[in-house]
């Protein structure tokens, strides 16, 4: 049965009427009655209604203005039936401009308002009732349509009347948007999940909004929109407070398994000027990491712009140093110091992938030269599309320090299984090269190894530190020459790679206990 309302501020008008029609007959039932038009409006925010038939002359607010206010509030989804003792044509014109289904002359006559209510009744029953329970799709695409800015006037007109919104208020688009969901998350859970949150998000407008009907759809795998009208209070205030209750139930509802955020769009001053309430939601998107300890972010609270930067080119090849010497402590605290970075520095969305991307690459580059396969890893697909799926700056810390660890864990096992092989042959290069300029750095880098764990890894296999084992080699060449040529000293020292003859003589007489000339002279004594 089908609601209707009646306003008129003859009492004994109204009482008639009800006595009068059959109602039920006609598909109606009485639920409310109102002797003016501003309450009449409190009664329609009430019960809203179907139908309202209202006389057209009342004090305050009469039946045009009614009509209007309804309009605007709630769409054309209440038809209306205006009455009245004036046979005005200027009123008749006024009724169908604004789309009122009948106008009627008091005295009524009983069979032409049951008539009229049959017919409504009727046309009722052949358009769809275009409530936010029902045909989803369609509701759905005028929805899109707003936002998106390809509504033309038809389709505004429509969207006023199924959705239930004013042509003529301001709006605000506002978006919940759920972050750090879990990699293997299917698309029946988030589709699950997204349900259960528009829910909750419903729940919280009408308890903040009662007075407006909510607008709110699931318009992607992790976003939900809304349309509301603004709130009398500044707008601080009350997007923060709505924002804050949002995210709230969100939060409860979430758990540990993703984390919401709420985009309050710029004003919309009417219902065709939506898009660029719904264009500044979507930009506030790009603040959360700078912001990201809040959970609203506010079109008109943003200060200070992005930053289009690059981190520091020294930190990426000291994470990479600290990655290859296996210290997980100090590749922590590196990448706590990048996000402070990201965040202090306010980077741009396009500046942190791009400073990510560098990060990994770097880290895939040394397990390349390695001889590794850095697609083996479970956790590369994951960091490289982090900007494919809603990531709070914390989320994609995790997504990063997943990645390092997994790095180093392969780094550590690839050394494992060939670098055992390969130090002796690092240790025949050294002997074979000892004349050169060579260093514990050099011949790392020569090996594609860390100069740090080449030297953990030397020690460990010939109990003997590198410097230490090639000044052996140096010095017993030397000791060689000296007891089988007549080279001079400077010759002798330029030849086992010492560039200075007076540092050679000192690490001589530091390995033999004499120097270079005393030990020539030691042989020559025995001859």
């Amino acid at each position: 049965m089908r609601k209707a309302i009646l306003v008129d501020d003859e009492r004994f008008a109204r009482k008639g009427l009800v006595g009068l029609i059959p109602w039920e007959r006609c598909g109606f039932e009485i639920v409310g009655e109102a002797e003016d038009g501003e309450e009449a409006l409190a009664i329609i925010e009430q019960h809203k209604p179907d139908l309202v038939i209202t006389d057209i002359r009342m004090p305050v607010v009469d039946g045009l203005e009614l009509i209007q206010t309804v309009q605007e509030r709630m769409g054309a989804s209440v038809k209306f039936i205006i009455i009245s003792g004036y046979g005005d044509f200027k009123y008749a014109q006024q009724a169908v401009r604004f789309g009122v289904q009948d106008y009627l002359l008091k005295p009524i006559d009983e069979n032409e308002l049951m008539d009229t209510l049959k017919r409504i009744s009727a046309l009722m029953d052949q358009t769809p009732s275009w409530t936010m329970e029902g045909h989803s799709i369609l509701q759905a695409s005028l929805f899109e349509q707003l936002i998106t800015g390809h509504a033309d006037e038809k389709a505004q007109s429509e969207a006023a009347q199924f959705l239930s919104l004013p042509e003529r208020k301001p709006l605000r688009y506002i978006a919940l948007e759920v972050n750090d969901l879990p990699v293997g998350c299917d698309d029946a859970q988030r589709s699950k999940l997204m349900e259960r949150l528009k829910a909750e998000a419903e729940q919280v407008l009408k308890h903040s909004m009662p007075e407006q009907a909510p607008v709110i759809f699931v318009r992607n795998r992790s976003e939900i929109g809304m349309l509301v009208q603004a709130g009398s209070a500044s707008i601080s205030v009350w997007a923060a407070k709505l924002g804050d209750e949002l995210a709230r139930a969100a939060r409860k509802l979430l758990g540990d398994i993703g984390v919401p955020r709420i985009y309050v769009g710029s004003e919309a001053a009417e219902l065709g000027h939506v898009k660029h309430s719904y264009t500044a939601a979507m930009d506030m998107v790009r603040y959360k990491y700078a912001l990201d300890s809040q959970y609203t972010v506010i079109f008109e609270a943003i200060e200070a712009p992005l930053q289009f930067k690059e981190l520091d080119p020294a930190l990426y090849g000291e994470l990479i140093d600290r990655m290859e010497e296996q210290d997980n402590d100090a590749v922590i605290k590196l990448v706590d110091d990048i996000f402070g970075t990201f965040r202090e520095q306010r980077f741009a969305w396009e500046s942190m992938i791009s400073s990510i991307a560098r990060c990994v690459h770097r880290a895939t580059h040394t397990i390349q030269t390695m001889q590794g396969d850095a697609n083996t890893l479970a956790s590369l697909k994951p960091i490289m599309q982090w900007h494919h799926e809603p990531r709070t700056l914390q989320g994609i810390k995790r997504l990063l320090m997943t990645f390092l660890i997994e790095c180093m864990a392969y780094i550590s096992s690839l050394r494992s299984t060939t670098m055992k092989g390969d130090i002796g042959k690092i240790k025949s290069f050294i002997e074979t090269n000892y004349a050169s300029n060579i260093s514990l750095k050099s011949i790392a880098k020569h090996f594609y190894m860390n100069s740090v764990y080449l030297g953990q890894l030397f020690k460990k296999t010939y109990g003997v530190y590198f410097n230490d084992f090639l000044l052996q080699i140096r010095i017993q060449e030397a000791k060689r020459q000296l007891r089988q040529t007549d080279k001079k000293i400077y010759e002798i020292a330029a030849s086992v790679g010492f560039g200075n003859p007076d540092y050679f003589v000192s690490q001589f007489e530091k390995v033999e206990g004499k120097t270079p000339t005393e030990y020539k002279n030691a042989m020559l004594a025995k001859t």
